[in-house]
């Protein structure tokens, strides 16, 4: 199992890198700020519908956070 902290910490990194705050990128992504959160924060896993959301809005494949993970899980 994928632990939501390893999750979270690639989704931020990837927001970080297009130089978005948290609160554009859940608005892009049509998701609660708080909920967005606490995804970053590794306390909620995300629904592959949400990773999908949050790719949309950082304008990158899904399947390119995916890969992160899978890498950040080899580290």
């Amino acid at each position: 199992m994928v632990d939501a902290f390893l999750i979270g910490r690639v989704i931020r990194d990837f927001r970080e890198s297009k130089k978005m705050s948290q609160e554009v990128l859940s608005g892009l992504a049509g998701l609660d700020r708080t909920h967005y959160s606490k995804i970053e924060r590794g306390l909620r896993s995300p629904t592959v519908d949400t990773i999908f959301k949050i790719a949309h809005a950082l304008d990158v494949p899904p399947h390119e956070i995916i890969i992160a993970i899978e890498k950040a899980l080899g580290e």
